[in-house]
């Protein structure tokens, strides 16, 4: 779809780069405890998201004059920044939820380590809580681990799904954009042609008729045209 109404804000090739960058961290694993890693995959992240904000902003504004036409491309806009933004939005919500674990793992930790403190008497028992906080831990991080490899496949799997539906769609406008184009040439095809039987009918000849025809169609004929 080619981008008029909101190519103040942004154009096709402009939403390209960001679809193609977008892709390249599609199931791809990113270290979100690195900080340039994690700051690069926020201020994407937050350019895609402004710019769905400015988007919606402008098709609201505009929808009073150019509603049907403000909705469909704002949606397929804000869908394909939507799209875009999904890996950077997975690789976020994950490193919150391991960020959250990791939290929650330190102050059990510290409580651990103050319920110890009060039974330094108890040698057994502090035994007992440590090998109990390793097994936790070893099995908060099994977890963990399984999570990030199903957020993985199920990117992956809608990266695909996406890219389907996109190609079905193409192929289908293609489609529709050629049978227009044929039922609008059969459309001027049958006006030219009523319009000679007339002309033939009232004693002008096929090919002045023809000529006629022509002549009108390209608006040659001083205040004549043919309305198709």
């Amino acid at each position: 779809m080619n981008i008029e109404i909101f190519k103040g804000l942004t154009t096709d090739d402009a939403i390209k780069q960001l679809e193609a960058e977008g892709e390249k961290y599609t199931g791809l694993f990113v270290d979100m405890s690195d900080k340039e890693a994690r700051k690069y995959v926020k201020d994407q992240a937050v350019v895609i998201s402004d710019l769905i904000k400015k988007v919606d902003r402008k098709r609201i504004d505009e929808s009073k004059r150019y509603k049907a036409k403000v909705e469909t491309e704002a949606k397929s806009i804000i869908d394909r920044l939507k799209i875009a933004n999904e890996p950077y939005t997975l690789l976020i919500d994950a490193h919150k939820a391991e960020r959250a674990k990791i939290l929650a793992d330190e102050k059990r930790v510290i409580e651990l380590r103050a319920a110890m403190l009060q039974k330094e008497d108890d040698h057994e028992m502090a035994l007992l809580i440590n090998k109990t906080f390793e097994y936790d831990k070893a099995e908060a991080i099994r977890i963990n681990n399984e999570k990030l490899h199903a957020i993985k496949v199920e990117a992956e799997r809608a990266a695909e799904e996406r890219q389907r539906i996109y190609n079905e769609k193409v192929k289908q406008d293609e489609v529709n954009a050629e049978n227009a184009r044929l039922a609008n040439v059969e459309h001027v095809r049958k006006v030219n042609t009523d319009i000679l039987f007339v002309l033939v009918t009232n004693g002008i000849s096929e090919e002045d008729s023809k000529t006629m025809i022509r002549l009108a169609a390209k608006k040659e004929l001083p205040q004549l045209s043919i309305n198709y």
